[in-house]
């Protein structure tokens, strides 16, 4: 009988932030490796369908099972109802492009459950950092093929927010000057920075520097279209029901052919929107790439069916099937040697927009990746015959 092991938010977030970057690198291998059995050698019929329940409260329930021939396993992930009552309020005429509410969104929690083939449990984790973790490193996989990742703007100060520039840090922060984050609550942000102020001065020691705009604040939010008319790379975390910026600030004529790269993670629901669709509809009819040798697809997803379904940046802009196409495909590519000189030039420096809905059974790479960590590091309360 299998020995099922335990694991805390708090014994996850020190196994995971204590990483080297080599460890770093491995881990998002093997996120890759889930995704391209997805989309490329078949797993994709063994993966049931997501479940989402929707209260009348605003509270949503997801719930993500996922298969592998090795283990099986469920997610259950709640995103609380608003949280009215300890809101920090600011008026939206100050801002009205900014989307986020005058309602509290509390953090995200949950549970990850595994089992072996047989069905024998074998890990129980608390999903909170888990799900950060994995869905940044996810949307940070187009990031490391990028030829300039100097300037960074990220939407959004909660836990997303945060292991996206932990792992950006981790990964490429000797090549970043600034990252600006952009939120309505300065002491939330101020508190994201103090938080990777201390992480990098005790693990990365990246030079770059951390800056704030108020997205509630016309002032900010002029110094935001200049940022983002230069920016490098933008990591949108918001679960937003409007874009959080347009494509004309991003003054893409200009741009002088390195365009930047903007993933989005924050969005999961028809309903929820982060990225203009007019950016998509500008990606698609640019120059593109071809992932299958014939086919147009300049839009960058995980999961081309759920992006239909549940992306609302897809479903608003009208874009179909054609005109996207699924990381597992780019990377079987990359490692196959198949890639073209366009494709990696433009996955370098051409305007990349990747929207990451997720894909469940990276949730099980991840989930056995920690409970193998958990076993070097002997941390975790392990119950032996469960």
């Amino acid at each position: 009988m299998s020995a099922l092991t335990i694991l805390g938010n708090a014994t996850i977030e020190r196994l995971l932030l204590n990483l080297s970057k080599e460890e770093v690198i491995q881990f998002q291998k093997e996120i890759e490796d889930c995704l391209i059995d997805y989309s490329s050698k078949g797993e994709r019929q063994y993966q049931p369908q997501p479940g989402i329940v929707n209260r009348s409260n605003n509270q949503k329930v997801l719930f993500r099972p996922f298969t592998s021939p090795n283990a099986v396993g469920i997610k259950i992930i709640v995103h609380p109802a608003l949280n009215r009552a300890h809101a920090d309020v600011p008026s939206r005429q100050t801002c009205p492009s900014i989307p986020e509410s005058g309602n509290q969104q509390l953090p995200l929690n949950g549970v990850l459950i595994l089992c072996d083939d047989q069905g024998i449990p074998t890990g129980l984790l608390n999903a909170k950092e888990i799900t950060s973790y994995r869905t940044s490193l996810n949307a940070l996989i187009p990031y490391v093929l990028r030829r300039k990742t100097s300037s960074i703007i990220v939407f959004g100060a909660g836990m997303q927010a945060l292991w996206h520039i932990r792992l950006a840090l981790a990964l490429r922060g000797t090549e970043t000057a600034l990252i600006t984050i952009v939120n309505r609550s300065e002491p939330r942000a101020q508190k994201l920075i103090q938080t990777l102020r201390e992480d990098n001065d005790s693990r990365w020691n990246s030079t770059c520097e951390f800056g704030f705009l108020n997205s509630s604040s016309l002032e900010d939010s002029r110094r935001l279209q200049r940022q983002l008319s230069t920016a490098d790379v933008i990591f949108c975390t918001l679960p937003s029901q409007q874009p959080l910026f347009s494509l004309a600030s991003l003054k893409l004529e200009g741009r002088k052919e390195q365009y930047p790269l903007i993933t989005a993670v924050g969005s999961w629901q028809a309903n929820m929107i982060e990225v203009d669709p007019e950016i998509l509809r500008y990606a698609a009819n640019a120059e593109g790439i071809c992932v299958d040798g014939k086919t147009p697809q300049t839009i960058l997803v995980d999961d081309v069916d759920n992006a239909l379904v549940h992306s609302g940046e897809i479903v608003q802009s009208g874009l179909g099937r054609m005109q996207m196409g699924e990381i597992g495909e780019i990377l079987l590519q990359k490692r196959n040697g198949s890639m073209t000189k366009d494709m990696a030039a433009w996955l370098a420096q051409g305007l990349v927009v990747y929207k990451s809905i997720g894909v469940s059974v990276t949730d099980l790479a991840a989930g056995n990746a920690i409970l193998a960590l958990a076993k070097k590091m002997e941390v975790g309360t392990v119950v032996s015959q469960f």
